[in-house]
């Protein structure tokens, strides 16, 4: 026999979890025989419509085989799960007992199932499971949005380039826009093939749930270097912040392939579990709450430094504090609250959601346009690993002339000594971010 369990607590769990004769499993069924949960895998036994589904075949080896097939159509009043069970409960009759040899053999089947939602001219429903039906056009969507993205990145970066101002850290989330777009391209090409199979390619849409974890990982540590200062108020890192930082990525990428290895080993078949519901999932929410703590400890320690940065770190810790509390509170909340047959597509929608809103806030305080007050960057590239004498406190200091210091007009005050003179003169040389240390020459 067949057997088809659906998610109701007198149902599946009952079956799989209480009860232990195969006798009382198959009666579990009986008692709800208008519902046609049972179907006889027997060519003695016709359906419930009187039709035969089985038949004895014999193969190449002239071995017998019970072959079955047919169509089965599911009318519920909600979307639920089914569980599948094949049944061959031991006979009463010892003669029958030592026939069938059940208790040594079991039963061995071989089984294609192809099972699917809707109409087949509704693509984006037929092949997928219910909580899958808004991830393909969520995806997508997002792929489109990160793709303007790219080009504003694509934009800015030029800008930044041409006044030396291109740092590390913006290049870091350049580099984070471009692996999540890849893998968010990975997932798409994965469900439009699905869409039409009902297969896909699996090692695409691990790749591609793998890449878009390194940006995720490659943008949060962005954050907190940029909060230390990276670029902002300093030129390099101190050891004990490389030391940090790098013990803490080493446990995200340890939890991360725990994670999917914790899914392979130990989650039940018999059972829908999510990743977020095993123990690396959610040591990846706790790691994530303490990223954040170091990012605000870190923020706070540049703005103390720097008073004249505070509004950029003030904004920066602001704007970005829902980028981290998001998906912990998120993922909480699916696996207590949400059901099955919806938490996949929402899951995903608010993934999207919260990587894209890091990406705009992040653009958005770095952009280089005038009327940007928050704009972080002051320190030029030129300056970074030369010894320039360079002094924050003095470069963010507001100029008496009409044209701030702001890093983007490059405004620089020179004291030019002529040798064979004692006079000295004091000149303002403008700095349009062409030549970053002029050359002066003396007879």
């Amino acid at each position: 026999m067949l057997l088809l369990y659906f998610d109701t607590p007198d149902q599946w769990p009952r079956a799989y979890r209480e009860l232990s004769t195969c006798e009382d499993r198959v009666r579990l069924l009986t008692n709800h025989s208008e519902n046609h949960q049972i179907v006889y895998l027997s060519p003695f036994v016709p359906d419930s419509s009187g039709n035969g589904r089985c038949q004895i075949q014999q193969d190449a080896l002239a071995a017998e085989w019970v072959v079955c097939t047919g169509t089965k159509v599911f009318r519920l009043a909600r979307s639920r799960w089914w569980f599948l069970a094949i049944a061959n409960c031991d006979p009463d009759d010892e003669e029958d007992r030592m026939m069938f040899n059940n208790e040594s053999m079991g039963v061995y089947a071989e089984f294609s199932l192809q099972m699917t939602n809707g109409l087949p001219s509704e693509v984006l429903k037929y092949q997928f499971s219910i909580d899958e039906w808004l991830i393909l056009p969520s995806d997508t969507l997002f792929l489109g949005l990160q793709v303007v993205l790219l080009v504003c990145v694509f934009l800015m970066g030029r800008s930044l380039s041409a006044r030396r101002l291109y740092h590390n850290t913006f290049r870091m989330c350049s580099q984070s826009i471009t692996m999540n777009t890849i893998g968010l391209a990975f997932l798409v090409t994965n469900y439009v093939i699905y869409a039409i199979d009902g297969i896909g390619l699996p090692i695409i849409l691990t790749s591609g749930q793998f890449i878009r974890a390194l940006a995720d990982m490659l943008f949060m540590y962005m954050c907190l270097v940029l909060a230390r200062g990276l670029n902002v108020t300093k030129m390099r890192l101190t050891l004990m912040d490389k030391l940090f930082l790098g013990a803490m990525f080493i446990v995200f990428i340890c939890s991360y392939l725990l994670m999917q290895f914790w899914e392979i080993k130990y989650f039940d078949p018999a059972m829908v579990f999510a990743q977020s519901e095993s123990l690396p999932g959610y040591l990846l929410a706790i790691w994530r709450l303490t990223a954040w703590v170091f990012f605000v400890i870190a923020a706070l320690l540049s703005k103390n430094g720097f008073p004249q940065k505070g509004a950029f770190f003030t904004s920066f810790v602001l704007m970005m504090t829902p980028w981290f509390w998001a998906p912990p509170i998120f993922t909480f909340i699916a696996n207590l609250f949400l059901n099955n047959w919806v938490r996949a597509e929402v899951v995903n929608i608010v993934e999207n959601i919260v990587t894209f809103y890091g990406y705009i806030v992040f653009l958005w305080l770095s952009r280089p346009t005038d009327g940007n007050h928050n704009f972080p960057f002051h320190i030029r590239t030129t300056q970074v690993d030369v010894d320039t004498g360079f002094d924050p406190q003095t470069a963010y200091a507001q100029h008496d002339g009409s044209t701030p210091n702001d890093g983007m007009h490059g405004v620089i005050e020179l004291t030019v000594t002529n040798m064979n003179n004692t006079e000295k003169d004091s000149d303002e040389v403008i700095d349009r971010g062409i030549m970053e240390r002029p050359q002066i020459s003396s007879n």
